[in-house]
């Protein structure tokens, strides 16, 4: 890693513990991968080592999951920074910096995503042109690459590349990407939180987010979709209890999830 920061060990992976100013500055000042794994991704450490080698070779995970601040703090008696991906996305888009970056690139799951969001963008003062914009195919859930994908950013060098795609994928797509370039862009990758500001997903006021209820008005919305994905966070808890700062073991199986 480049960029210096307070941390701390979680289940083997780095999580960035201090502030969302100093997040910002590196992916402005020094980018790398920054990373918000999600707790239902991170119940599944130990199962998909592509994953697992993502988080740990990261320049920055965030705690984006309010689950796993809350057991960490039951466990160990300490206070960690929580900056969910939303509020990272959110804050990102508001920074001058940005605003005025047009070297953008938002890799996004469908055609619809990509046209709301360019729409959204620009009401935040972000003029960006479709070629801006990445529709991702529908990746294996294996060795996730995208020579298409990967050649683009080579022939047009974004200094932000925003990957907005299924968490479990998205992770290990932006390291492989990383891997392959001779500069380093800000690799940030955070799911569907900007599907949260463009009206895409049930709108998750702020004051809900910092009192980590984001996952309840996700499940009023869309409660067939996102029961099951919530209720597969629940292992975290004896995850923590079984291995604390640890790495779990791996079972060399992989992740299904879906772009």
């Amino acid at each position: 890693m480049t960029a210096s920061y307070n941390n701390v060990q979680i289940l083997g992976v780095n999580f960035f513990n201090d502030t969302l100013e100093h997040a910002l500055n590196i992916a402005h000042e020094s980018g790398g991968l920054i990373l918000a794994p999600s707790g239902p991704g991170l119940a599944e450490l130990g199962k998909n080592p592509l994953y697992d080698t993502a988080l740990k070779e990261a320049d920055i995970n965030l705690i984006d999951s309010g689950y796993l601040a809350l057991l960490w703090q039951k466990n160990t008696g300490h206070k960690i920074k929580r900056h969910s991906g939303l509020k990272y996305i959110k804050s990102l888009i508001e920074d001058p910096r940005f605003k005025e970056n047009k070297k953008q690139l938002w890799i996004m799951p469908t055609e619809k995503n990509a046209s709301v969001t360019q729409n959204y963008l620009i009401s935040q003062q972000i003029v960006l042109m479709e070629n801006n914009f990445y529709v991702a195919p529908f990746y294996q859930p294996t060795a996730i690459e995208d020579a298409d994908l990967l050649e683009q950013i080579k022939t047009e060098r974004p200094e932000y590349i925003i990957f907005a795609i299924a968490g479990g994928k998205q992770e290990i797509l932006g390291h492989w990407i990383r891997k392959h370039l001779d500069y380093k862009p800000a690799i940030i990758c955070i799911g569907a939180a900007i599907a949260f500001l463009s009206g895409q997903q049930a709108k998750i006021p702020s004051w809900a987010d910092r009192f980590y209820i984001g996952w309840f008005l996700r499940i009023i919305a869309d409660p067939k979709t996102f029961i099951p994905r919530y209720w597969k966070a629940q292992k975290l808890r004896s995850l923590l209890s079984r291995y604390g700062e640890n790495s779990p073991p791996s079972s060399l199986s992989h992740s299904t999830a879906s772009n």
